[in-house]
């Protein structure tokens, strides 16, 4: 697994959600709240991308129709709450993104395990805002990764949508 952190502007994080999950077959994004799942899925749809929310507040029977939409390859991104993720196991996802980083280790830990399943290759990529990178270094040293500061990214950026070519 290729674990990446990004600084990104608060106003360009769909677009760079939308930019990784062009160069992917399978996207999970996960959100802290059910309200920020349902804009995300709002705001990739109007920018073309097939995604799709699961949290809480969705009935079961609605839950279970976006996962097997995901499952079956009909959308590309399944935008998340971590109650609601817990028991995915869908195979080929190609990457995880955290929308705001993640509480902890434990959360890191069990929202990234969604890829880079079986041998399989997959991304761990975490989107920080500016605020947010002493609260990116603490959750590295935990996981015991390189401690370095996001890279800074625009959703024009190509390397976006082939995610190797950052050299992780």
């Amino acid at each position: 697994m290729h674990h990446l952190f990004l600084a990104v502007h608060h106003m360009d994080k769909d677009k760079v959600v939308a930019s990784i999950a062009s160069g992917m077959a399978k996207t999970i994004v996960f959100c802290q709240t059910k309200r920020t799942c349902d804009r995300v899925e709002r705001n990739l749809q109007e920018l073309g991308v097939r995604a799709a929310a699961i949290h809480g507040d969705l009935a079961q029977a609605a839950r279970e129709r976006a996962l097997k939409r995901f499952t079956d390859g009909d959308l590309a991104v399944l935008v998340a709450t971590d109650v609601a993720a817990r028991g995915i196991d869908v195979d080929d996802i190609g990457a995880v993104i955290h929308y705001e980083p993640a509480g902890d280790a434990k959360d890191y830990l069990h929202r990234s395990g969604r890829t880079a399943r079986a041998g399989r290759d997959g991304w761990a990529v975490t989107m920080a805002e500016y605020n947010q990178h002493t609260q990116v270094r603490i959750l590295q040293r935990a996981m015991r990764l390189d401690p370095s500061l996001p890279i800074e990214v625009f959703s024009n950026n190509p390397k976006l949508k082939h995610l190797p070519d950052f050299h992780v």
